[in-house]
């Protein structure tokens, strides 16, 4: 019912629901669509929580107020909507001194080489052994407001966090589960 409200440009917390419990059905949404459906009463607490950012308080005359525009506005949207994703940390201690060795041999023909690639192609390799981890929740949920399905996702796709002039960027790297530990090398550097 929140896509179809959604692709409708409507607020659904703003329609009293006629369904179980008041819940908002279709035909709650096409009436308020018409308007002729009563507006939710509820308090502000008991609407359905949204990530929001609290609004600016306390400017003064001498305070400045600079809009966001160009790669920092995109930078703000692309951060604001990380936080509709959950997030998972994991923690491990490994020997990485073969790896370190690996790559000081490697960096006679290939100078720039960083540790970088290596750690990505070992998550690309982990996310082929456990696909789940590379999954995306639908947001959609069904009637009694829980998800319904998430996509298990074919290409290893890797955002990394990089400093530029205009602010910190994350460049995509692509299809990683194809590519070699070089090639993600190369790609990494394109991208700086």
């Amino acid at each position: 019912m929140r896509k179809f409200a959604k692709d409708n440009s409507v607020n659904i917390n703003l329609i009293k629901g006629t369904g179980n419990n008041g819940r908002v059905t279709k035909s709650d949404v096409e009436l308020f669509m018409k308007g002729g459906a009563l507006q939710n009463t509820a308090t502000p607490a008991s609407v359905a929580p949204q990530h929001r950012i609290a609004p600016l308080t306390g400017i003064t005359e001498e305070d400045e107020v600079v809009n966001i525009t160009g790669m920092k506005k995109a930078m703000t949207k692309t951060m604001t909507e990380s936080l509709s994703i959950p997030f998972f940390t994991l923690s491990d201690e490994i020997d990485a001194s073969a790896l370190i060795k690996l790559r000081k041999e490697m960096k006679v023909a290939h100078p720039k080489l960083t540790m970088l690639p290596f750690f990505i192609k070992a998550c690309s390799i982990a996310m082929s052994e456990y696909p789940l981890i590379n999954s995306q929740v639908d947001n959609e949920l069904d009637v009694d407001g829980f998800i319904q399905r998430y996509v298990v996702k074919k290409d290893h796709n890797f955002s990394i966090a990089i400093d530029s002039p205009e602010g910190l960027t994350v460049p995509n790297i692509k299809q990683c589960q194809t590519k070699s530990i070089l090639r993600i090398n190369d790609d990494l550097k394109d991208l700086q």
